[in-house]
């Protein structure tokens, strides 16, 4: 499986290294869509009041699904990211980056008036492929 990211200049170029306004993956066989991942702990517990610590927790969420399923962060080709703060734009993009590189990937960004709960402040969906 092979997957070549698109961003000709026919699109805007948003000046964010990690994002691609298109990924073609090819060699697909299995596909991993994941629900919505929010910044509970597996016992239950918030992870933290502030978004950065909701956002850290949801992609420890998204690490665990992936490894249940037999796969790894390498295996993702799509996120989306809800948050309710736009001022955690910066501090978040910097978790993202720590959890996966530079690599680029096909994302979108919503800040929202809220989420399903009160105190979530982050929310994340996530898809991957097996390679």
């Amino acid at each position: 499986m092979t997957f070549t990211p698109y961003d000709p200049d026919t699109v805007p170029d948003l000046g964010i290294p990690t994002l691609t306004q298109g990924l073609m993956v090819a060699g697909v066989t299995d596909w991993f869509v994941m629900s919505g991942q929010i910044g509970l702990k597996a016992d239950g517990t918030l992870a933290g009041e502030d978004g950065p610590t909701q956002f850290r927790q949801c992609l420890e969420n998204i690490a665990n699904l992936l490894v249940a399923a037999g796969l790894t962060l390498d295996d993702l080709v799509f996120l989306r990211f809800y948050l309710t703060d736009p001022a955690d734009i910066g501090p978040t993009r910097e978790i993202r980056n720590a959890f996966l590189g530079t690599r680029k990937l096909p994302s979108t960004l919503l800040v929202i008036s809220a989420l399903a709960r009160p105190e979530l402040k982050v929310e994340i969906e996530a898809i991957a492929v097996r390679r």
